[in-house]
């Protein structure tokens, strides 16, 4: 397929991109970079695409990747999903989602406050050095409280 015709195709597909790039990024402005740092992405790798491949399924492959690979680079802090919705997105039957959830929450609440404080904060989005600076604790501390936290989690959970 020579690059006209491949760009082309790419300007038909691009308009059924918003809608999933809204879903991931929850800002207009994001959106519209998710879609334009996917297309450059295709066009730079339009050698690798073969003619009767699904072009949409592959632009939304590329859209994945890449907002996967810049919510792992910002640090984990900025991805628009709730701890609920990750917990939920796991879990096939939606009763036994419904109970893990509660079951988290219960878990939550019962840990210590030492630990319950810069877990929360961990989980709404903190970074270390945010909770360190918030809870005047040194970074070292927050760490390995946040660990702590995880491992008595994973116990009372499972």
């Amino acid at each position: 397929m020579e690059k006209t015709q491949f760009n082309h195709l790419l300007t038909s597909q691009s308009r059924y991109l918003a809608p999933q790039a809204l879903k991931f990024t929850r800002d207009a402005d994001d959106a519209k970079d998710l879609i334009q740092d996917t297309l450059l992405r295709a066009i730079l790798n339009s050698d690798k695409f073969r003619e009767g491949t699904n072009l949409k399924g592959w632009l939304y492959t590329i859209m994945r990747n890449l907002f996967v690979n810049n919510y792992r680079k910002r640090g984990f802090h900025t991805c628009p999903i709730d701890v609920e919705e990750a917990i939920q997105l796991h879990v096939e039957n939606l009763g036994e989602s419904n109970m893990r959830v509660e079951g988290i929450k219960t878990s939550l609440n019962h840990l210590p406050r030492q630990y319950y404080q810069p877990f929360s904060m961990y989980l709404d989005g903190y970074k270390y050095h945010e909770i360190t600076e918030r809870l005047l604790v040194p970074l070292g501390t927050i760490k390995n409280r946040i660990h702590i936290a995880r491992k008595i989690l994973k116990q009372t959970i499972s």
